[in-house]
């Protein structure tokens, strides 16, 4: 069973709730009690890999490089 991120509307408290898949039990604010809560989007992390992802890179230089040996 997956832990799900809910946020609170009324006190803007963030937690975590464990449930079922495919449930859609109401979440309740474990902060002020209140039923209002909106289940938040997953963090994901993402691992950038290879060239051209930062701005050290020269990308520039890889496509004239391109363009060159097509004139040739």
């Amino acid at each position: 069973m997956p832990f799900y991120r809910y946020e609170c509307e009324d006190c803007a408290a963030v937690f975590k709730l464990l449930q079922q898949n495919g449930s859609s039990s109401s979440a309740t604010c474990p902060h002020c009690g209140s039923r209002k809560a909106k289940r938040l989007l997953p963090r994901i992390g993402v691992i950038y890999k290879g060239n051209g992802y930062y701005t050290t890179d020269s990308r520039a230089k890889q496509g004239n490089a391109a363009a060159d040996k097509a004139e040739d």
